[in-house]
């Protein structure tokens, strides 16, 4: 007793950290699965503030009240809702609000040697180059979503297939071509931990520029600071990028629903090809989980991931933006990442990044 009166802040804090780490622990499969933890550098309950941080909250844990918390936590406003309830949100529609955004925020910039797409449209096309209306008719038309998602999927965290696979089927259309590893040089690789992975076990890193961090989300790619880099805006303005690649997607699942993603994605990709409009964005299928995470998780699963894959490859027009999928090589024949390759069922083991270096290697992107 006299220890309790004497420490008391000392013992608040002791049962704070151990609070935080029963629910680090209980979530560490669940909501927070995603999430990378080293225990020789950090502690247990670091998991649950990472995944604060892309909130993902611990009441998120406990099964029984997951529906109503997230249904006052997540749920739209009324005109969100209307939207959702009349209809859902088409490409064409996202691809608009998007254009409308950024040019907004970016109406009043300047870059020294670059235009936005849209200030350029109005000064007039360069010598040599297509025409709006020259780029509308060869544009391939977009592909519609099939239905919208359900309350009930948005509150069990179900990403519906919305878009099957027309999209994918599309970008499968164009002829990929095999490329060296110079073929990289102008290259910015945007991503999560996954991407830190092929950073850091193959040599791309000597040609290309890596935009990556652990638990990066499609809501946080364009106002990250990469350590030392700046943002992905202030990068594109100071160096020319023949080629974006981009694979995120693996932290968003449980928040929102297929539209909501796909709606900050469509914003993202198409903020990407205003800054540098001569890259080519080439759009990465999220790496899916392994057979017994799939089967063992409701929010971390292949289900998911392909729904939200399905929705993403839509946005590839063969012209500007490609889409392709690297769960061609790492997974096994069921269609899960293959166990021998990965340490915890999500993050590839370090030598099967080569997998992934020789794939985009045999997916280059012609220059015309």
């Amino acid at each position: 007793m006299n220890f309790i009166k004497k420490c008391p802040f000392f013992l608040l804090l002791l049962g704070t950290g151990l609070l935080f780490s029963v629910l680090a622990i209980a979530g560490k499969n669940n909501v927070y699965a995603a999430q990378e933890y080293d225990p020789v550098t950090a502690p247990i309950l670091s998991v649950m503030f990472t995944g604060i941080s892309d909130d993902i909250y611990p009441w998120q844990i406990f099964t029984g009240q997951t529906s109503e918390v997230m249904a006052q936590a997540e749920l739209p406003g009324e005109e969100e809702n209307a939207s959702m309830e009349d209809g859902a949100v088409s490409l064409e529609e996202g691809m608009k609000s998007s254009q409308g955004d950024t040019s907004t925020e970016e109406a009043g910039s300047e870059d020294a040697g670059k235009e936005s797409s849209v200030s350029g449209n109005e000064a007039g096309p360069a010598d040599g180059a297509e025409t709006a209306s020259e780029a509308s008719e060869e544009a391939l038309p977009p592909i519609e979503p099939l239905r919208e998602s359900t309350r009930d999927e948005y509150l069990n965290h179900i990403s519906a297939d919305i878009y099957g696979d027309a999209g994918v089927l599309r970008a499968g259309e164009y002829e990929f071509s095999t490329v060296d590893e110079s073929y990289f040089d102008d290259a910015m690789f945007i991503g999560d931990s996954r991407t830190v992975g092929l950073r850091d076990y193959t040599d791309l890193s000597e040609h290309g520029d890596f935009f990556c961090e652990t638990s990066l989300t499609i809501y946080k790619v364009m106002e990250e600071d990469f350590k030392g880099k700046g943002t992905i805006e202030e990068a594109l303005a100071n160096k020319d990028y023949g080629k974006i690649y981009m694979m995120v997607g693996i932290n968003e699942l449980g928040r929102g629903t297929t539209e909501d993603f796909m709606a900050e994605y469509t914003r993202v990709v198409q903020t990407l090809h205003q800054l540098e409009p001569e890259a080519k964005i080439i759009i990465q299928g999220v790496m899916r989980v392994t057979g017994d995470k799939n089967s063992s998780d409701a929010i971390y699963n292949n289900s998911n991931i392909n729904a939200r894959n399905n929705a993403i490859a839509t946005l590839a027009d063969n012209q500007n933006i490609f889409y392709i999928d690297v769960n061609e090589v790492v997974c096994d024949e069921e269609g899960n990442l293959n166990t021998d390759y990965t340490f915890d069922q999500i993050h590839l083991l370090g030598t099967y990044n080569d997998l992934w270096k020789q794939f985009l290697m045999e997916h280059g992107v012609k220059n015309s």
